[in-house]
């Protein structure tokens, strides 16, 4: 392979991996700032190839201005996974304004007063270690998923690289001020390919953030239940199977399997939209209700099931209850004001080294038991003997 093609090789794979990302962000990918970020970079390692006589410093300040532009774009697409879209959330743009003022106004320094390529060199890599550290430090503290991990540490690596090319910059020897001396030099291939190195690494790791985030964008979409955003069946025999699951499979957690009464009559008589409308509404009180400590989810159809992990029989009923009476409390209005819908709970706790399935069919048979006391109440047990009814508003009122 001759030296122009292997020289020629450094800005056409940075390009071809930015035209990748931009490909992919047409899929919906959200890599398009990754993109524009490496085919800046591949532009400028190009123009950098470039040696036209009489065109100093106006060649330099051009590639840098595109190199440094690829960084600016890499680390904004850093902090934009990091903090969102929100705009009040966006870095200033004024420092990035700052930084290529900077850059340029030292470049045209070194290159014009100081006839030197190494100084230009130094000022621009300092930049760019400025803007990684910049955007590194601000990243790592809230990477918290392998994806993120995986970028923030790309990201640190890049930045003690070019930190560690500028202290080496600092003690090197010019060239000579010829065209192209400093590029075919020692220390100008290092700038070259610790970029496609770095540029290299940068797209392995948005590549494995990007497949990490599709992968856990489908698993919350076959996990989640639409309509009211809580866990589904599936969803929830997943959790109770992950490591983070087994808390909630010990003897100190509660089990509440909930079902809104006579909901197909609600169905029947308002309307589909309406009883959808129920499902959300009751799923956002019930998640309400329990808190951080508790997992809801939506078994199907009108069914729900709350895990309380750490939890007394007590506090199950009391949780329990208090879901019952919010959805008594509700006011449907303006869509029907004169309805009042109400739910049949069954309670129990899971017993030590007792399967899922097992605590579950023990909870249906106490919600049934509620069902068959006139629905609107909670029965409650630990083993299915011994049950304690709580009944609903109205019979309360009969027994006072």
């Amino acid at each position: 392979m001759s030296v122009a093609l292997l020289e020629w090789s450094v800005p056409a794979a940075i390009l071809l991996c930015g035209l990748g990302f931009l490909g992919a962000s047409l899929l919906e990918f959200k890599t398009s700032l990754w993109g524009a970020s490496l085919c800046s970079l591949g532009i400028g390692y190009a123009i950098m190839l470039f040696q036209p006589q009489g065109w100093s410093p106006y060649k330099q300040i051009v590639e840098d201005g595109f190199i440094l532009l690829g960084v600016i774009l890499a680390g904004r697409a850093l902090h934009k996974r990091g903090d969102g879209d929100h705009p009040s959330q966006a870095p200033a743009l004024y420092f990035d304004a700052a930084i290529l003022l900077a850059s340029t106004a030292m470049a045209v320094i070194s290159i014009v007063f100081f006839e030197s390529a190494r100084l230009e060199t130094f000022f621009v890599q300092a930049c760019c270690a400025l803007v990684v550290w910049r955007a590194t430090l601000r990243f790592l503290p809230r990477a918290t998923s392998v994806s993120d991990k995986v970028l923030g540490g790309t990201f640190l690596f890049i930045a003690v690289v070019l930190t560690c090319q500028c202290l080496l910059y600092i003690g090197a020897h010019d060239t000579s001020p010829e065209a192209g001396a400093w590029r075919t030099s020692v220390w100008g291939n290092l700038v070259q390919y610790t970029g496609l190195l770095g540029s290299i690494l940068l797209t392995f790791a948005v590549m494995i953030a990007t497949s990490y985030d599709a992968i856990d964008k489908y698993r919350r979409h076959a996990y989640t239940d639409t309509l009211t955003g809580l866990l589904n069946r599936r969803g929830l025999e997943a959790l109770l199977a992950s490591a983070s699951g087994r808390r909630y499979k010990n003897a100190a957690t509660a089990l509440i399997l909930i079902d809104i009464d006579n909901f197909k009559a609600i169905n029947d008589q308002f309307g589909h939209p309406f009883g959808d409308l129920v499902l959300a509404r009751f799923g956002a009180l019930a998640r309400a209700r329990v808190g951080a400590q508790a997992c809801v989810a939506r078994l199907g159809g009108e069914e729900f099931v709350v895990l309380f992990r750490d939890a007394r029989l007590q506090d199950a009923i009391a949780a329990a209850e208090g879901i019952r009476l919010a959805l008594l409390a509700q006011s449907w209005a303006p869509h029907r004001d004169d309805v009042r819908i109400t739910a049949s709970l069954g309670v129990t706790l899971v017993k030590d080294g007792e399967a899922y399935a097992t605590t579950l069919q023990r909870a249906d048979e106490l919600l049934y038991a509620a069902k068959r006391r006139g629905r609107n109440c909670t029965v409650a047990s630990v083993s299915g003997a011994g049950e304690t009814a709580l009944p609903g508003l109205d019979d309360r009122d009969k027994a006072a």
